[in-house]
């Protein structure tokens, strides 16, 4: 497929960088555009080769940076409206797959935008960045068609999830990050460069152990701890990488018999 609305970009071995291309609207989401970033998700899910994605957005023209402004309001006008479903489909896609997402955040970053972003396993943001969730201001109820409500309590609590979407307002990148809606701040000249060593880091583990952890970490949080630990063991076993666990532990036992006591 040839993407007009999204850049997909492969800079080094097992690392994918998806951008969000439509500068001139501030990399605002439409119909076109989700559906190039839909395909780009799935095709990455069939490529072995890359083992890690970065979802960021193009700069303006003046080089100002930018994520995205959010929903396209004036596409449905212009005959480029978001199919229905089309957004939460995308969101949980990226949710549910199983190679690790880093979304990497600066300038603007809202509502719709920022679902996409917290449905992305990891948030890296710069010092400049503006993050806010409008549905409740622009749209009169604060739940969002993709997960908004949901996902922002699960990611920062539900008091300061009511606090953003009710009041609207917008936080920078280390308010972003004393939340916990980042994982880290950086400057804005060294962003994707921080982005990029954490890729490295990720794209050099062992892929099944990758997607083992990924899908026991996704859950485990709505289980019990006594479901969360059996889980854990069942799915060592689909993904066929508990040998390789047993393997390392019957090698350490054997190392601690032979240190004197």
């Amino acid at each position: 497929m040839s993407y007009q609305h999204i850049r997909y970009e492969t800079p080094e071995p097992h690392i994918a960088v998806v951008t969000l291309n439509r500068p001139e609207r501030l990399n605002a989401l439409h119909g076109p555009l989700l559906v190039e970033l839909m395909h780009a998700i799935q095709a990455m899910e069939q490529d072995d080769a890359i083992r890690v994605f970065l979802l960021t957005g193009a700069a303006r023209a003046d080089g100002r940076p930018c994520f995205s402004a959010g929903v396209d309001l004036k596409a449905s006008a212009e005959g480029f409206a978001i199919p229905p479903g089309l957004g939460l489909d995308l969101t949980n896609a990226i949710d549910d797959l199983l190679k690790p997402s880093i979304a990497v955040i600066d300038g603007v970053c809202t509502t719709g935008a920022a679902e996409i972003a917290m449905a992305c396993d990891l948030r890296l943001v710069s010092a400049t960045a503006q993050i806010s969730d409008w549905h409740l201001k622009n749209l009169g109820t604060g739940t969002g068609g993709w997960g908004a409500s949901t996902r922002w309590s699960r990611l920062v609590g539900p008091a300061k999830a009511k606090e953003l979407i009710l009041t609207g307002k917008v936080i920078g990148g280390e308010e972003a990050h004393r939340i916990g809606f980042a994982n880290a701040v950086h400057p804005p000249d060294k962003l994707m460069a921080e982005a990029l060593v954490m890729a490295r880091a990720i794209a050099g583990m062992k892929p099944d152990g990758v997607r083992l952890t990924l899908a026991h970490i996704d859950r485990n949080m709505d289980m019990s701890r006594d479901q969360a630990l059996r889980w854990a063991q069942l799915a060592g076993k689909w993904f066929n990488v508990q040998s390789g666990i047993r393997e390392r532990g019957s090698e350490i036992l054997e190392q601690s018999k032979k240190r004197p006591a």
